[in-house]
């Protein structure tokens, strides 16, 4: 049990810290979703607080497990840990994807290839395919108006085959 003088100490050094170590730190700057202003927790090696993406790995790296430090003294545990981890999520997807009817197995299988660990890059340029083929549907999609010109050769053309088929007629009937 910590004495009335450690307790003392302790708060004195944790003051001590937020007067003056913690506002010199850099902060995570994401917006906060209550008010739209700056966040500020402090931030990570990335520029981004723990709350705002700064555990989440980034570029070639993201989607893909992330393993203990090594040099740990509870590394092995960690690991293990980790490792009973992904075998219990893959168990539990597994049942999922066993559940699903052919067409939802399809949609969740696009979803996964669209989702699939790869290079920043690879996934950037895919998110700009799928962008413009989505413009290129709608364009496609929507009707567009017909020329005036257009329209009155068709009423035209229209009127002399109806003119046309009057003036034919058969020799045998």
């Amino acid at each position: 049990m910590a004495t009335v003088q450690q307790r003392h100490q302790a708060r004195g050094a944790i003051l001590h810290w937020h007067r003056s170590l913690r506002s010199s730190r850099p902060k995570c700057g994401a917006k906060r979703k209550h008010d739209g202003q700056p966040c500020q927790q402090l931030a990570m090696s990335n520029g981004r607080c723990a709350y705002h993406g700064g555990r989440t790995p980034k570029g070639d790296e993201w989607h893909k497990p992330r393993w203990p430090n090594g040099d740990a003294s509870n590394a092995e545990k960690r690991l293990q840990r980790k490792l009973r981890d992904l075998e219990r999520a893959k168990r539990k997807r597994d049942a999922r994807l066993a559940r699903m009817t052919p067409e939802e197995r399809d949609r969740s299988a696009a979803k996964s290839r669209a989702a699939r660990p790869r290079p920043a890059k690879e996934r950037a340029a895919d998110r700009a395919a799928r962008k413009e083929a989505a413009k290129t549907r709608a364009l496609l999609a929507e009707e567009r108006p017909r020329d005036p010109a257009l329209v009155e050769i068709d009423r035209q053309i229209a009127e002399l085959e109806r003119r046309a088929a009057s003036l034919l007629f058969d020799i045998f009937d």
